[in-house]
């Protein structure tokens, strides 16, 4: 990081004002000497040195409501080296933490001891923690209707609560006492799953990001795991949500149905992939269909295929920050558009969710979204009369609008997005078909939505 970055970050977590519940620090392996994908004790003891510090409190999760400013949860999710290397570190600098405790780790007879010495610590607090299922059984794309979804989403929730239940009672004989809450690793928090755990008495929710966590509010803590590689400028950007890669956002906007248009669909996501390398973009716009016809698995509309979920995970695979929805158009039927928002929010892990215009700022759909990603950011389309496929969020967000560039040829294209970005727009996108074009001439002709590297 450039040094003269560096220094308003500091001060930003040197004074930033308290907030309404503490964000939370997920360290993974601990090794010496360090192995890949790693970190190191120093490394760990130059965290907590630096939050000490700069007047951070590490707070246990008994007293999150009463953290005030300056608060954060330590969390770390390797028994065996959190105990032979963080055990002394907590005792040294005399913070609590948190040691989460996998499905394998709860039930491996060899971790026994070690699940035994972190409970016997004064600093350490067991709690379960969800790991993403494999999905190789999953299609990547699917251009037909398959199976019913809600079978299977009874399926994997039915499991959830298996897996959550043995690990709860694991850690119940171990330390005698229930555990408050549950830690997620990326990819496996929803508000379906957070709905088991909470069944379970497991209230505290710990959603773990490997981006800048978003704010959310008790019982939710966000995490963000910390990269091997951090320096303690990660903690600084972590406290603060700040990230070079989110400003400004741009992104490419692909339509499901061109997924299955023609030939071989994974060759498509590739073609979307190299577009999103070679001009460094940071966010896609996906268009899944609506009551008419919808691109991911639903029993609220004629499914055409099951593309919109695939999609997203594979761009968010090939590094893209900021995936955003449109969310089908109202049909005039309630109980429809409630159901195929809930499964479209089920299919997509969506950061952004581009709700129709006519939905209210206080809509149910908008609560259906939140419901099942509670971290994602609410929009609204604005009026597409002029031909603008325009966005626009929710009062009090940061970055206000946003759009799709209305223009069909490159060079009219990219001097829109300039002007746009001259006024104040920070997220602009193009559809992919124009993107390729413009690369077919070369990068300069798509200059305004070009990234830096």
């Amino acid at each position: 990081m450039r040094s003269g970055m560096m220094i308003p970050l500091l001060a930003a977590l040197a004074g930033a004002p308290a907030a309404a519940a503490p964000f939370g620090l997920a360290w993974g392996v601990i090794a010496e000497p360090v192995t890949a994908g790693a970190l190191s004790p120093g490394q760990v003891a130059e965290h907590l040195e630096f939050l000490q510090a700069h007047g951070w409190r590490a707070v246990r999760t008994g007293d999150l409501a009463d953290g005030g400013e300056h608060s954060v949860l330590l969390t770390f999710d390797d028994p065996a080296s959190a105990l032979r290397y963080v055990v002394p570190l907590l005792d040294l600098y005399r913070m609590p933490a948190v040691v989460t405790v996998g499905p394998t780790e709860a039930t491996d007879p060899a971790l026994a001891p070690v699940l035994r010495g972190l409970a016997a610590s004064p600093w350490v607090e067991l709690l379960p923690r969800m790991e993403e299922e494999p999905r190789a059984d999953v299609p990547a794309v699917r251009c037909a209707a398959g199976s019913d979804p809600a079978a299977r989403l009874h399926d994997r929730l039915a499991r959830l609560s298996r897996i959550l239940t043995t690990q709860t009672d694991r850690l119940r004989e171990v330390t005698g006492a229930a555990p408050a809450g549950v830690a997620w690793a990326p990819g496996t928090w929803s508000g379906s799953e957070e709905a088991v755990a909470a069944s379970l008495g497991l209230t505290l929710q710990l959603p773990t990001f490997t981006d800048m966590p978003p704010a959310l509010g008790p019982p939710r803590v966000p995490r963000f795991a910390v990269p091997p590689w951090a320096g303690i400028w990660a903690l600084v950007q972590a406290s603060v949500r700040w990230d070079p890669r989110d400003h400004p956002v741009r992104f490419v906007e692909v339509e499901a149905a061109w997924l299955c248009a023609g030939g071989d669909p994974e060759a498509r996501i590739a073609r979307v992939v190299e577009v999103v390398r070679r001009l460094g973009l940071n966010g896609v716009r996906l268009v899944p269909g609506g009551p008419a016809g919808a691109w991911f698995e639903t029993t609220a509309a004629p499914v055409r295929g099951d593309v919109a979920g695939p999609l997203s995970r594979a761009l968010r695979a090939a590094g893209v920050r900021w995936v955003i929805v449109d969310f089908p158009p109202t049909s005039g039927d309630p109980s429809r558009d409630m159901a195929l928002a809930l499964d479209l929010a089920r299919a997509v892990d969506a950061d952004v969710a581009v709700l129709p215009a006519s939905s209210p700022a206080e809509s149910r759909l908008g609560e259906v979204v939140r419901y099942v990603r509670p971290a994602a950011r609410l929009a609204w389309r604005e009026d597409e009369a002029s031909g603008e496929r325009a966005f626009h969020f929710a009062p009090g967000e940061v970055t206000h609008r946003g759009l799709t560039v209305s223009s069909k040829a490159v060079a009219m294209a990219d001097a829109e997005a300039a002007r746009r970005a001259v006024t104040g727009w920070e997220w602009i996108g193009l559809p992919v078909e124009l993107a390729e074009d413009g690369l077919r001439i070369s990068l300069r002709s798509l200059a305004a939505f070009t990234l830096p590297r």
